[in-house]
């Protein structure tokens, strides 16, 4: 599902000496080929923890992915993960707004 991105920007951030030791490494250990590669990894962690929580847990994540991977319509052939995940919390939006949850 994941593959490379298409269109990068750079950015600029401060990260704690802490964060860069390790994902350095995580780098160094060959799990990541490059600290690029090992922030976009944490930053999809992160989307995906935000997307478990919005759906309620991780039965209901996965479950809501599988359906997004399976449905033509949705598109979700080849993409990257934060395309994937963006996908999966519009869908989970408009199961809200059919049922009337969202403010």
């Amino acid at each position: 599902m994941n593959r490379p991105l298409q269109k990068a920007h750079l950015v600029s951030v401060n990260l704690p000496a802490s964060a860069v030791e390790a994902l350095d490494a995580r780098v160094a250990a060959g799990e990541f080929a490059s600290l690029d590669e090992a922030v976009t990894a944490a930053l999809l962690e992160l989307e995906h923890f935000r997307a478990v929580d919005l759906l309620g847990g991780e039965a209901a994540f996965n479950a809501l992915a599988e359906e997004v991977e399976a449905d033509p319509s949705a598109g979700m052939g080849e993409v990257d993960a934060f395309e994937f995940l963006h996908a999966l919390k519009s869908r989970c939006e408009q199961m809200a707004d059919a049922r009337g949850d969202r403010a």
